[in-house]
Parts: C-alpha cells; sequence; structure tokens
C-alpha cells in the first residue's frame, strides 16, 4: 500500500524539476529512508520510478498529434526535465529513439 502511496505522488508531481524522494517522502508522512527502504523491498528505487513516469508520459506527448503544437524543448519541461539536450539523450536510452524520431514514427 505504500509503495502505491508513492508512486501516485510520484505521478502527480513527475513535471516538477527537481523533484527528490525527500520531497515525497514528506508529503507522505515518512522518513526518506522509509521511503527507500518500501521501494527497495519491491526492487524499485526513487530515480528509477520517477524516470519510468517521465518517459511515459513523454512518450504519449510525442505519439499525440494533439500536442505537435509543442516543441520538443517544451515537451521536456513538461515532464520534469529542463534542458533539452539531457531530454533528448534519455530519450533515446530509454525509449529507444530521439524525441523528433519518435514524433515521425507513430
Amino acid at each position: 500500500a505504500m509503495r502505491e502511496r508513492v508512486q501516485h505522488a510520484i505521478r502527480e508531481r513527475h513535471a516538477e524539476s527537481g523533484l527528490t524522494a525527500a520531497a515525497i517522502a514528506a508529503q507522505l508522512g515518512l522518513s526518506e529512508r522509509s521511503l527507500h527502504r518500501c521501494l527497495a523491498e519491491g526492487q524499485q528505487s526513487f530515480a528509477g520510478l520517477l524516470m519510468d513516469c517521465r518517459m511515459a508520459v513523454a512518450r504519449r506527448l510525442l505519439s499525440e498529434p494533439r500536442f505537435d503544437r509543442l516543441g520538443i524543448a517544451e515537451i521536456g519541461r513538461r515532464v520534469g526535465l529542463a534542458d533539452a539536450s539531457h531530454f533528448v539523450r534519455l530519450c533515446k536510452r530509454h525509449l529507444g529513439a530521439t524525441p523528433g524520431a519518435l514524433r515521425r514514427t507513430r
């Protein structure tokens, strides 16, 4: 149940640049250590969950034509990544292609 609460809080706040485990822990009334321990029991990490969430939202934004008016840098910002080149590298690593390529191949 606690892991689900953590995942829900991450989904709610994924767009915040610089989101930390400490911020989520404070929101949920946990110590940061308890949050990490809870996630580790499920073979998960805060950073991994946050990145998975951000990349899932990025994939959705890049795959839907209604978001075509948004530039790549803006989509990066909307998923909590302020640096556009970092966003492109993360897309290549986690989604297998650059944001532009993902947009073209939908």
